[in-house]
């Protein structure tokens, strides 16, 4: 079960999150912003939902502490926009915030538990950041949407349509990154949102499995095994998140290897 702090004054949008995150999430609500970084500061987060403007204004430096101290955190804005406001929002990204819920527009339930898987996966994609530097945009936006909409459950089309190539023009940039095709990508994807869920202790295999709609907690083991070698207990115990990662490095780098080495042979050949 993952843990949402949450700073929100109204009650009924309090209630309302609590309906979409219904048994997955924990909850501590806090009164204030100091209350709200000391339950942070306490223990593992994975969620804050707070209220931009709990004060009357926007305090972006509050947001900018929150960031520095749970830096692996998905910080959740919960706003009413007005013309007078709108201004802020072009900080918020500035300032940290990964997702902004709209007050009466987009908090329905279905949209709240959408938001939720949202932000709790890019949390994870900032891990992938430092490795993605000098690859093609393509190849950069595809590892990331494979990270942040790992729960959409993405086919190789509609990832290459969501970076606007053709899927034929991603597989060859993936390829020459040395990096998995379209749909062992995606794999790899949920596998790094799924190993960062696992983190968390209470979070069992089936329950990460469902919340990323596997077809079954056997299924979810099987891939586990099928491209890690282990178990989710062992990817736990190895380190989570930043362990895939550091495993999709290694294949990147065997595939990398494997092609020098073949573009020596056909050197030599040539000679």
């Amino acid at each position: 079960m993952g843990v949402i702090a949450t700073l929100l004054a109204h009650e009924p949008r309090l209630a309302r999150l609590r309906t979409a995150a219904r048994d997955r999430y924990r909850f501590v609500p806090c009164e204030d912003w100091t209350s709200l970084t000391r339950a942070c500061e306490r223990g593992p987060i994975n969620v804050v939902v707070f209220d931009l403007y709990v004060d009357g204004r926007a305090d972006f430096e509050r947001v900018r502490q929150l960031r520095v101290r749970v830096p692996r955190a998905a910080l959740v804005a919960y706003v009413d926009i007005t013309r007078e406001r709108a201004r802020d929002m072009f900080d918020a990204g500035r300032c940290g915030i990964d997702v902004l819920i709209v007050a009466e527009e987009t908090d329905t339930p279905q949209m709240l538990a959408a938001l939720l898987d949202q932000a709790e996966a890019r949390s994870v994609s900032s891990l992938l950041k430092p490795h993605l530097a000098g690859l093609r945009s393509v190849v950069r936006d595809a590892v990331m949407l494979s990270v942040t909409r790992a729960h959409e459950r993405l086919t190789p089309d509609s990832l290459a349509r969501l970076i606007a190539v053709s899927r034929r023009l991603l597989s060859k940039r993936l390829e020459g990154a040395q990096l998995p095709p379209p749909h062992q990508l995606l794999t790899w994807g949920r596998l790094i949102v799924a190993a960062s869920m696992l983190e968390d202790g209470s979070r069992s295999a089936d329950g990460v499995a469902s919340a990323l709609d596997f077809p079954s907690g056997s299924a979810f083991r099987n891939t586990c095994q099928r491209y890690l070698g282990c178990t989710p207990h062992q990817i736990r115990l190895r380190g989570g998140a930043q362990w895939v990662i550091q495993e999709l490095l290694v294949n990147r780098e065997k595939r990398r290897q494997v092609s020098d080495h073949e573009d020596d042979v056909q050197d030599a050949a040539a000679a």
